[in-house]
């Protein structure tokens, strides 16, 4: 959908899905920061020896206490052997790169060109290329719409802050400390707002991919296509205290008698056998997301913690969690492009208490349908209703044993429920899909087969993903397992595995694997398969978590760890303390094509980085903040940031300018900026607590005042990078007051 051509070299890259993930190169920080964290697990753990936690607390900021060393020499000694290997990351063995220089620059060509907007498909994994300006006209047609959504003058993330903190103040005594300082302290960045493209509702593009011949199908713009609305705001002004309401709210769920909590749930509801007149009849709310409104979705969440106000934590009282809820739902603010803007009905798809929030909602509307159908058609049939009715999310599946009649009529009283929302139908005596599910009826005979949508691009995994070998190899047998879950009947089961490893051959897993892991599945009985448990798995707190970015150029920590380990045996403190056995190796994906493609922020011009100041108006550091782009320094030196700062960024390297003679001094942070300004503060009122050189020439030239830039941000976690780069850019610019 763009008028640009793609190459091939591009069309080599993208076949490959965007979950491939290139072999990253060897990255001494990453390493060095993993390793430090470990680091500060194990001295922690060696520091609180194993005391319970006693702290009620169900959110809290991360702690950056690091206890001091020379407590106990094993340790120490341990450590300094897993800093020395992380350090010298010289791994000799060859690694070959999975993707050629040319694919490489390819990635680069696509991320650059400024003319095209790479999106993943809203369902079935296809990868979307859409012209920009196409795209930006598809969003500010949906922004335009004044029934969701209101155009704002300016960013209001200072004011929603405010709010919090007034609701965190009011209900103190409802909040541990640490859970006053999680809503309130962090640094905030603004969601951006942006559309996935529905390709599988569009029925131009499925009848363009009718007759494809080639992984890649250029199509004109099609008229019927629209984008799925998602708000990404993962460190928004709301989004922690939305996580705090969805952690107290959830457990709400699955009290609701429809709920369903996934499609292999589904699958124990499903009857086998029905009466032979008995129709499949699913339902979809149109939009429901956007479609609730406030005083509805604040009046079913009261409906369900009255009526099982058990389930709720007992500090956490109704007032609290509505007004908490009408903060998040009033003060959805975000950007797209330049603009401002507020989402006036319902809630985000991306916030992340919108899930529990609109189950609970539609749970107090089906309530309501009880009762009516109970009116329209008997008790009995509505004690079937309430037994019967299945939901996940906003997709409803009953089996139907009354006439076409009495359908409509249901049809029409859920359409009554509430004027905001409305329902489709789809209905058949023969099948019909719910979920990945295709559910079919052969006389009076249920089975269940899978469902695939016709835009389903089959895009799993390619095999020389730079992925740990064991995730790899864990995929054909997991997928394996899914379709025999599903597809009990031989004949289907059959063809389905067998076009599985038609789907896992062209994504280049070995046949000898899938072969193996399909014999593997097919061995399990169906009633072990079908075995469904909601009980969630808790992790052993004795577990020490060495987590580490993957990446097969670096060195194997975890080697490392088990190589060392005997100079840890060799104190009697440690030895009770930590086991081997209990130290758990964990490695996170490096970026994969999905990362390095698409982006949630869209800006019509290249952004540039910038240093600006938060949003908090009790921010002490604000009034101190130089903001812009570049700094010059009194040796006349100009620099420029390459990354956004603000007053709570941390790992910082900071230049502080006295207001009367211009002098600089050049200093570093790990934790907040704010918090280190605040040092300095404390420390040019007080001389009795002075550490740093600077302190005693601001507060006798400039009496107390000074100007503050962050010009430099480190991606990691480490004093000693730090230190070097504050000492490298004191040799740079030669700042006077860093001299004693």
């Amino acid at each position: 959908m763009s008028h640009r051509d793609i190459s091939e070299n591009e069309i080599k890259l993208l076949e490959k899905g965007l979950k491939f993930t290139p072999t990253p190169k060897r990255d001494n920080e990453d390493l060095i920061k993993d390793t430090e964290e470990f680091c500060r697990k194990l001295r922690l753990r060696e520091y609180f020896q194993n005391e319970e936690n006693e702290d009620e607390s169900i959110v809290r900021n991360k702690s950056n206490f690091k206890p001091q060393p020379n407590r106990d020499k094993h340790l120490d000694n341990f450590i300094k052997c897993l800093q020395s290997s992380a350090r010298n990351n010289e791994k000799t063995t060859h690694v070959k790169d999975n993707i050629s220089k040319l694919e490489r620059e390819a990635i680069n060509s696509l991320t650059n060109d400024d003319s095209i907007i790479i999106k993943e498909a809203d369902k079935g994994g296809a990868i979307v290329i859409m012209s920009k300006d196409h795209y930006k006209e598809m969003i500010l047609e949906q922004l335009t719409n004044t029934d969701f959504y209101q155009e704002l003058s300016s960013n209001e993330d200072r004011k929603t802050i405010c709010k919090i903190k007034r609701f965190t103040s009011k209900f103190a005594e409802n909040l541990t400390d640490k859970e006053a300082d999680y809503l309130t302290n962090f640094e905030v960045k603004t969601s951006n707002f942006y559309g996935l493209p529905k390709i599988h509702k569009s029925k131009e593009i499925q009848e363009g991919l009718k007759d494809k011949s080639s992984f890649y199908v250029k199509l004109p713009r099609p008229s019927d296509l629209k984008l799925r609305p998602i708000v990404a705001g993962p460190v928004c002004s709301t989004h922690r205290l939305s996580n705090m309401l969805d952690i107290i709210l959830k457990p709400l769920c699955k009290l609701v008698p429809s709920y369903v909590r996934d499609d292999m749930d589904f699958l124990s509801y499903i009857p086998d056998t029905v009466d032979e007149n008995t129709q499949m009849v699913s339902f979809d709310v149109t939009s429901l997301y956007t479609n609730i409104p406030h005083n509805l979705g604040l009046e079913a969440i009261a409906f369900w913690i009255d009526k099982h106000s058990s389930e709720i934590n007992h500090r956490f009282s109704k007032d609290f969690i509505l007004e908490g809820l009408e903060i998040v739902l009033k003060n959805n603010n975000f950007v797209f492009d330049t603009q401002n803007f507020l989402q006036i009905k319902g809630t985000a798809m991306g916030t992340k208490v919108a899930p529990t929030y609109a189950t609970l909602v539609l749970g107090f509307l089906e309530e309501k349908l009880y009762n009516e159908t109970d009116r329209v058609f008997g008790n009995q049939f509505a004690q079937y209703i309430r037994s019967t009715w299945k939901r996940y999310l906003d997709d409803c599946f009953i089996f139907w044993t009354k006439s076409q009649e009495d359908l409509q009529n249901f049809h029409q009283i859920l359409n009554n429920l509430h004027i905001s929302m409305k329902f489709t139908k789809e209905a058949s005596k023969n099948e019909l899909p719910f979920l990945d599910i295709l559910i079919i009826k052969e006389g009076r005979k249920i089975i269940t087969d899978l469902f695939y949508k016709k835009t389903d691009s089959h895009q799993y995994l390619v095999f020389d993903s730079c992925h740990p070998s064991h995730t790899k190899r864990n995929i054909p047998f997991n997928m394996a397992r899914r379709v025999c879950t599903i597809v009990i009947d031989e004949t289907r089961r059959n063809n389905r595995l067998r076009e599985l490893k038609t789907f896992l051959l062209r994504q280049k897993y070995p046949s000898n694997l899938v072969d193996a892991a399909i014999e593997k599945a097919k061995e399990i009985p169906i009633s072990e398969l079908r075995k469904f448990s909601r009980t969630s798995k808790h992790g052993n707190n004795k577990e020490i978590s060495l987590v580490v970015t993957h990446n097969p150029r670096n060195h194997n920590m975890f080697d490392t760890v088990k190589h060392c380990f005997p100079i840890l045996q060799q104190s009697d403190n440690i030895k009770e303390l930590i086991d081997m056995k209990n130290i758990v190796y964990s490695r996170r994906q490096p970026p994969n094509l999905k990362k390095l493609l698409t982006r949630a922020k869209f800006t019509s011009t290249e952004e540039t980085p910038t240093v600006s100041k938060c949003m908090d108006p009790r921010c002490g550091t604000c009034p101190y903040l130089k903001t812009g782009e570049t700094f010059t320094f009194k040796c006349g030196k100009t620099f420029t940031v390459k990354t956004n700062m603000s007053c709570k960024s941390k790992n910082l390297i900071y230049c502080m300018t006295c207001t009367s003679c211009g002098e600089n001094y050049i200093g570093q942070t790990g934790t907040k900026l704010t918090d280190r300004v605040r040092v300095h503060k404390q420390h040019i009122r007080d001389p009795s607590v002075r550490t740093t050189p600077c302190s005693e020439h601001f507060d006798l030239c400039a009496n107390g005042n000074f100007h503050i830039f962050p010009f430099y941000k480190i991606n990691v976690e480490n004093e000693q990078l730090r230190r070097a780069k504050e000492e490298y850019f004191i040799r740079l610019f030669q700042p006077k007051l860093n001299v004693n």
